[in-house]
């Protein structure tokens, strides 16, 4: 067990404090039993992309698919269905998702093009109001049973793919592809790995971009204890992607799986440790913790830990930064019933995060695991709950929230 050194807020248990925020429940059109709609989750403004890696293409089996819902004046409605074109059984596309200015991707870790399970990832745009299928991305020495696709995030001219499974150079030490945009197609650029890989590190289980940094999660990264897990941060100099940082949790224990999730926002990362183990709480309880970086070096500035936090509640499955929120999940949370999930978000003031409020599922159910993964913009999340039944069991569901609300 480990001291938390920073507290955040007191731990309560006398009162209720959740909200019923407004909420848009989205389910797929199609949906059918163990899909798992809401594998993953990206939103962009008023466009959300929501994967679900088990859904079958004209009866093929985990084919995958991905779904794009679009607001308007009547409210989220779902715009398209996304298939790869060719479609395999087994590639489970959509498992990973990201969305950027009308540009979607998808990866499909166990797409076979370059050896089993080597991993791909799609690139689906938006013309004149039609989604298509544009590439179909492998970095240029993919291997066998690499997971490609992993991870995934983007800007207008950047993108991230994590391979946490690739020998580079150790036996799944794990790397992750940078590619560039040009003349409207996706260009292999770089290719990153830690300078201190070792075998099993996971490098590239998450990845985040924003502007000119990249981060790069090793969840099973052993330097400061067995999987305790770490962080790498990359900067852009004009030319090339450096490494500018490692970090690790302060108080890193053995099996925290810092990193196994990260956000970042200009200057502040927020990075899921969702196995940590808090000292009068629990196992497994889980945290989160801030960095924050001034010119180019990184500073932990806070843990984060719920109010009400639990043994096993797995705090920080999803973690997301935005405006002047941090938001961040636990998926095991039982107040709607045994692991039906929890959203908390936090505010920053004077320089520090406060706890704000606490989200659940207005219609949470026992099993729900409501907040499997995470995704905000513009003041509104959108959270992964794919384990829901409303179509039949696991066949997945995502709700939008209001963060204002």
């Amino acid at each position: 067990m480990k001291l938390v050194y920073t507290i955040t807020c007191l731990l309560v248990t006398a009162f209720n404090f959740s909200v019923k925020a407004a909420q848009v429940k989205l389910l797929a059109n199609d949906g059918k039993t163990e899909d798992q709609f809401a594998f993953s989750v990206a939103i962009d403004g008023t466009t959300a992309l929501i994967g679900a890696h088990k859904a079958d293409t004209n009866n093929i089996k985990d084919t995958g698919a991905a779904y794009i819902y679009a607001l308007s004046d009547k409210g989220w409605r779902q715009e398209a269905k996304l298939i790869a074109a060719p479609a395999y059984a087994n590639d489970t596309l959509g498992g990973n998702v990201a969305l950027n200015d009308h540009i979607a991707m998808l990866g499909a870790i166990r797409r076979d093009d370059k050896g089993e399970d080597s991993g791909a990832v799609f690139a689906f745009e938006k013309e004149a109001n039609t989604w298509s299928q544009k590439q179909m991305i492998t970095a240029p020495d993919t291997k066998t049973g690499d997971a490609f696709g992993q991870s995934i995030a983007l800007t207008n001219r950047f993108m991230v793919i994590g391979a946490p499974r690739s020998d580079s150079p150790e036996q799944d030490s794990g790397s992750a592809y940078v590619f560039i945009r040009n003349d409207n197609t996706w260009q292999f650029h770089s290719k990153l790995v830690a300078d201190d890989a070792v075998k099993g590190d996971l490098f590239g289980i998450s990845v985040a971009i924003d502007g000119n940094t990249i981060l790069v999660g090793a969840d099973l990264n052993d330097e400061k204890a067995e999987n305790a897990g770490a962080v790498y941060v990359y900067a852009f100099n004009g030319r090339h992607w450096k490494q500018q940082a490692k970090l690790m949790a302060e108080d890193g224990g053995d099996t925290d799986i810092f990193g196994v999730r990260v956000a970042l926002n200009g200057n502040t990362a927020l990075i899921s440790a969702r196995r940590d183990d808090i000292e009068g709480v629990g196992v497994d309880a889980g945290s989160a913790y801030v960095f924050e970086r001034s010119g180019t070096q990184w500073q932990q500035t806070q843990k984060l830990i719920a109010p009400d936090a639990r043994a096993d509640d797995r705090f920080a499955r999803g973690v997301a930064l935005n405006q002047n929120m941090a938001l961040v999940t636990a998926m095991h949370h039982d107040a709607k019933g045994d692991n039906a999930g929890a959203l908390y978000v936090f505010k920053k003031r004077k320089d520090k995060w406060h706890f704000a409020k606490k989200i659940l599922a207005n219609d949470g159910m026992p099993g729900d695991r409501f907040g499997w993964n995470l995704a905000a913009s513009n003041n509104t999340a959108l959270i992964a709950t794919p384990h829901r039944g409303d179509n039949g069991k696991g066949s997945g569901a995502a709700y939008v929230v209001d963060l204002l609300d």
